[in-house]
């Protein structure tokens, strides 16, 4: 098992669906973790923006950790995104979600446009950062992509032929 495994795809990419995955292969991971989570030496990983956030200080902290970057179609993204946060004015957040959201899309709210912009910057950021290091995986756990991918990434022998469908929303 590769020391630690974090998943550094953006909110609304199949990242509570990767960390559960990652947990029933035997990965206790984290789905959007806390400071203290993230740089827990003890961990096995996390996913979600708070680690998207902070993937170069991972990689450089946590050497021989594997990134799986999940993706989808970014206009399905977009008309997915953006309505999920404006949902979330109604609900209490702490300081550190509304920092995150803030650093990650230059609002606590974002627009279309704003959050279009991100997902651009973080997908030219992930892609510089890692060019094509056999450490990164991108994938598309949304649209279709089988686990047989991830699994070989990762080095584990599964049977599971498709992804579980773990945060869908209800329209």
């Amino acid at each position: 098992m590769t020391s630690k495994v974090f998943g550094i795809g953006l909110s609304r990419t199949g990242t509570t669906t990767l960390n559960h995955v990652l947990n029933e292969w035997g990965w206790e991971t984290v789905h959007y973790p806390n400071e203290r989570q993230l740089w827990d030496p003890r961990s096995h990983g996390a996913t979600d923006i708070p680690v998207a956030l902070h993937f170069r200080e991972l990689d450089l902290k946590f050497p021989g950790s594997k990134f799986v970057y999940t993706v989808r179609n970014k206009e399905r993204w977009l008309d997915s995104i953006v309505p999920y946060i404006e949902r979330k004015r109604q609900w209490k957040q702490s300081e550190s979600q509304v920092n995150i959201r803030k650093q990650i899309y230059g609002s606590v709210f974002p627009n279309r446009n704003q959050a279009d912009k991100a997902w651009d910057r973080h997908h030219g950021d992930v892609l510089g950062w890692f060019g094509n290091a056999d450490r990164l995986l991108v994938i598309d756990i949304v649209g279709g992509e089988p686990p047989s991918k991830l699994a070989d990434f990762l080095g584990v022998k599964t049977s599971m032929t498709e992804f579980p469908d773990m945060n869908r929303l209800k329209s």
